[in-house]
């Protein structure tokens, strides 16, 4: 019997092959893109056109509408259309990401080089007009490329001047250094993040507002701002609320910004408490040390294994990937509080080796547990 599923390439082929089809953002054009050319590879194959029944002329059709609109959608968002474009692109937004990072670290040694010979107007002049020029010239290459590389890249040193800038101008007038600068550094890499939809500026404003949040935190209570990290419970609470702030802010323009609110978010608050899992004596609970290590430990391994569970249920795969580590780090920490001091070195070892194996399984259980029904006979 012929498949219904064969007449879905003639309604496909009632769009004409220069319409575009409104898409929010770039990711989401990516995706698109991506389906096509999977489903594309997908009937080259000869069992599929079997299976679906398809005539040569459907295919023909779909081959020029699909091919029609992976270039409309290249054309209007630069999006890679096949797998070799995807790993070109992996590997331009590592080049401009070290290349982000070697222009920023160029910019300190020149400035650590030639300060001293700069009257202070000179210095004055330079630390206002260089993040001013480095802005200008991150909104040119916002307005002239779609994929975000040399944005990116710009964008990055425009935050480290500007970082560079507020320390600078503290040395010059001789200002006692405290936790308010990481406000502004907060808000103007946050800033560049949603102007130009820059991910790894999102995750650096993450940090620097956590930092600063904490700082202020640790000043209140008549200790130090530099010692801010020493009572790592404040990191747990911030952390919680990185990951809980896509629930409450849709991000309709950045939809990709959503992951790095979790990741940001678990690593802060997991790190947190692998923190007082190692270090009890920097809690605020009024038990002893090893009470507080111990639950924190305990603690550790219930927040991992629920970040692996929810990542799992809703397609998380950062989310997965964080729990998993910290579920394997906190788990050695317990083994190793439990056995490490009776127990023979190789048994010990022998022993961790077994459970990776028992663990192993039963992720392979719920991998298959995952997988699509199959059908039953009638």
């Amino acid at each position: 019997m012929r498949s219904r599923l064969a007449s879905w390439p003639l309604r496909a082929t009632n769009f004409e092959y220069n319409q575009t089809v409104p898409t929010a953002t770039p990711a989401d054009a990516q995706q698109k893109a991506d389906r096509i050319r999977i489903l594309r590879d997908e009937l080259a194959a000869p069992e599929l056109r079997d299976v679906l029944g398809l005539s040569p002329d459907q295919l023909v059709r779909f081959d020029e509408w699909s091919r029609a609109r992976l270039v409309e959608l290249e054309r209007q968002f630069d999006v890679d259309t096949t797998s070799s474009q995807k790993r070109v692109s992996w590997g331009m937004r590592i080049a401009a990401t070290l290349g982000g990072l070697a222009l920023c670290a160029a910019l300190v040694l020149f400035f650590l080089r030639f300060w001293g010979y700069l009257e202070t107007w000179q210095q004055m002049a330079l630390l206002i007009a260089i993040p001013l020029v480095l802005l200008a010239a991150t909104e040119f290459a916002a307005r002239r490329e779609r994929a975000r590389y040399f944005t990116g890249l710009l964008g990055l040193t425009a935050l480290t001047a500007f970082i560079m800038n507020l320390s600078a101008l503290g040395t010059i007038f001789n200002l006692v250094p405290t936790e308010r600068a990481l406000l502004p550094w907060g808000i103007f890499a946050l800033l560049l993040a949603y102007r130009y939809g820059l991910r790894l500026h999102l995750a650096a404003g993450l940090a620097l507002l956590t930092a600063w949040v904490a700082a202020t935190c640790t000043t209140l209570q008549g200790v130090a701002w530099g010692q801010f990290a020493s009572r790592p419970e404040i990191f747990l609470l911030l952390g919680f609320i990185a990951f809980a702030c896509p629930f409450a802010v849709r991000h309709a323009a950045n939809r990709e910004f959503d992951p790095v609110y979790r990741l940001v978010g678990a690593l802060v608050a997991l790190t947190a408490v692998l923190s007082l899992a190692a270090w009890g004596a920097s809690s605020y609970l009024p038990w002893e040390t090893d009470t507080i290590e111990h639950t924190y430990e305990f603690v550790g391994l219930a927040l991992s294994t629920g970040a692996i569970w929810w990542g799992i249920t809703r397609s998380w795969t950062g989310t997965v990937n964080t729990g998993a580590v910290y579920f394997t780090i906190f788990l050695f920490i317990r083994l190793y509080h439990w056995w490490w001091q009776w127990m023979p070195k190789y048994l010990f070892f022998a022993a961790i080796g077994a459970i990776a194996i028992g663990l192993v399984i039963v992720f392979k259980q719920l991998r298959t547990r995952l997988a699509l029904p199959q059908e039953r006979a009638a």
